[in-house]
């Protein structure tokens, strides 16, 4: 099977200060892959690179076989991403958020109503398409930053630190969520955590970074404990 995103020797520094080398990873259709490593390894200049934020001074990127231009309107195209922090405006509601965003990612206007109404169902926030953003509970939050990531049928989703500040039921009930959603509509997910757990739990393979590097591609099973890749 062919990677659906592969990334060849993509390097990045600033100034003196190396903190990408020679990075190379592949992603897998449907693929759930965890992106892990102590603090300051690389993972958000890499996720950064990813989104476009960044450029990388070296390396390719190449979706479906083809070479991604290093611009951020290309990438845009088949990356959704979710940061750690809320990416929508409190004082709109669930589903003027929505079409904020459909309209900055040049969602057709005919297709667009039923875009959002279908993600809004599947992520069981349809009923609540109408309360103001700012006064819906974390879990619901970051629903909304999930089905805003999906808006424009993106290939790939990259989550970063998604579940920080959910207690155990929503954080379960969230991965629930992003599995089905990837099954169903065969998006790849790329998940930065630093809680090792749900990785072991909803990943199916994970990547340890160390030094700007990738050290260790894990596949994931029942037996995996990705806390002893922080020991070797």
């Amino acid at each position: 099977m062919d990677p659906i995103l592969e990334l060849k020797g993509i390097s990045k520094r600033f100034g003196n200060k190396v903190v990408l080398e020679d990075i190379n990873l592949k992603i897998f259709s449907g693929e759930i892959l965890g992106l892990i490593g102590r603090s300051g390894c690389g993972k958000s200049t890499l996720i950064k690179i990813l989104v476009g934020y960044y450029q990388a001074d070296k390396g390719e990127i190449i979706f479906n076989g083809n070479k991604i231009k290093r611009d951020f309107k290309e990438i845009k195209k088949i990356v959704g991403y979710t940061t750690q922090d809320n990416s929508f405006y409190e004082k709109l509601t669930i589903q003027e958020n929505m079409y904020y965003y459909a309209n900055l990612y040049n969602i057709n206007k005919t297709t667009r109503k039923n875009r959002i109404q279908e993600i809004l169902k599947e992520i069981d926030l349809y009923n609540s398409k109408d309360t103001l953003a700012g006064r819906i509970s974390g879990g619901m939050k970051r629903r909304l930053d999930f089905a805003i990531s999906l808006l424009h049928n993106p290939k790939i989703v990259i989550l970063d630190e998604p579940t920080t500040g959910l207690d155990p039921i929503l954080v379960e009930k969230f991965w629930e969520m992003v599995t089905k959603i990837s099954k169903k509509e065969g998006i790849s997910i790329l998940v930065s955590s630093h809680i090792l757990s749900e990785l072991e739990s909803y990943c199916t393979s994970a990547a340890y970074m160390e030094n700007g590097r990738i050290k260790h591609l894990i596949k994931i099973d029942n037996n995996t404990k990705l806390e002893r890749e922080f020991k070797k």
